[in-house]
């Protein structure tokens, strides 16, 4: 019998954090990304410490000094530290963040011009080797366009994003993306090549929230977008398998594999895309499957998520953030148990020394937005405080351009 219990108190759920307990923890989290940040000169991650200082600041109503980080990043900028466009990285990051300081702060956005130069070159010339994605593809340069504060820029960036979008689509039985040859991808996964990935980050539940906001927007492009955005969500909803406890495989080409339970890959992220399709088609059918997609992934069993680090992409921080959604938007009353055991996974996590994540050479610290200590903080703030945070846009998991934060 004493067996049986001891058995049974191991699967017992963690108590709740409360809101001071998930404060102090973030703003730890916090605190160890501003160190390891500093005097680094990685353009991404200032930009990723800018946005964690602006949501500190709206959170807890005391400045942080965003605009002195980004001042820094943007002489990163002009010393050659970001040739590229992308939002996780590049101009698009830079100019999205401005956005988000003048909106916050009401500072003047100067110099936008040049990165609107460098965002509109690579959307008029996009390379056929580089993904139709939202980390460092097209999608992130729409993000940008999106919620750009100049209605020629919003409408020329957007307008461009929807040229390279309809060039990449392929159309049978809907319409839908695949992964592209790029270099990376050839000397490290040549297999997956032409797949049809289904997730947020880098397919096609991706393609559907951000058509869904363009469709939602009120540039020209809406019409082009809003066709789009039916067949390709009409093709999405038939990638459904349903097996092992999750609804959408990761790819179409992987679909007898257990897939992973993130925002990038599998069905955290893909019912967030789907709630933001249904907002555009107003089509209870979608929002229902959302809930049933959001739903299976709330009781997944932990062991099958196959998480393994605190982060925001893949790992724990996702799925609190996942599940503190899900509560909100669809009242799932297995949410409290996700967002409690992934908590509790970071509290212990933190209580043995600094967070580690996972990375290809193994364990390592990292203190980026994405893959980092910045976007767990970030969601412990968002957990702790729910006001509604700026970076959503940046997952897709929103609307963009909705300009809910004033």
């Amino acid at each position: 019998m004493s067996n049986g219990t001891c058995h049974h108190h191991h699967h017992e759920p963690p108590a709740p954090l409360g809101t001071e307990e998930l404060m102090s923890l973030a703003r730890t989290l916090y605190k160890d990304a501003l160190e390891g940040a500093a005097g680094t000169d990685d353009l991404s991650l200032q930009l990723d410490v800018t946005l964690a200082r602006l949501e500190f600041a709206r959170v807890t109503g005391e400045d942080q000094g965003a605009i002195g980080t980004f001042r820094d990043a943007m002489g990163l900028l002009r010393a050659g530290h970001g040739a590229t466009p992308w939002l996780y990285g590049g101009a698009a990051h830079v100019g999205w963040t401005a956005v988000q300081l003048s909106r916050v702060h009401g500072v003047g956005l100067g110099g936008l011009t040049a990165i609107d130069d460098t965002v509109v070159r690579w959307v008029e010339e996009y390379p056929e080797d580089v993904d139709v994605d939202l980390p460092t593809g097209v999608l992130g340069l729409g993000v940008y366009g999106l919620v750009h504060p100049s209605r020629n820029a919003r409408e020329k960036i957007t307008s461009g994003v929807m040229d390279v979008i309809e060039a990449r689509t392929e159309h049978g039985d809907g319409a839908f993306i695949r992964l592209a040859p790029a270099r990376f991808r050839l000397a490290e996964t040549p297999h997956l090549v032409g797949y049809r990935d289904l997730g947020m980050a880098h397919g096609n539940a991706g393609l559907v929230s951000f058509l869904a906001s363009v469709a939602m927007s009120g540039t020209p492009a809406r019409e082009r977008a809003r066709k789009l955005l039916d067949e390709s969500l009409g093709w999405l909803l038939k990638q459904r398998t349903d097996t092992d406890g999750a609804v959408f495989p990761q790819a179409v080409e992987l679909r007898y594999e257990i897939s992973r339970s993130a925002w990038c890959y599998g069905d955290p992220g893909i019912a967030l895309a789907l709630d933001v399709a249904a907002k555009a088609t107003d089509d209870p059918a979608v929002a229902e499957v959302a809930r049933h997609v959001a739903a299976t992934a709330a009781v997944r069993p932990v062991d099958r998520t196959r998480v393994v680090d605190p982060c925001l992409c893949h790992g724990a921080a996702g799925l609190i953030y996942f599940g503190n959604r899900v509560r909100r938007d669809h009242g799932l009353p297995a949410a409290d148990a996700v967002i409690d055991f992934w908590t509790d996974f970071v509290q212990r996590r933190r209580a043995r020394g600094g967070l580690e994540y996972y990375g290809r050479e193994g364990m390592r610290s990292e203190h980026s937005f994405l893959e980092g200590d910045l976007g767990v903080a970030l969601t412990l703030l968002h957990l702790a405080s729910e006001v509604p945070p700026l970076w959503e846009e940046r997952l897709l998991t929103v609307p963009i351009g909705s300009g809910r934060a004033e």
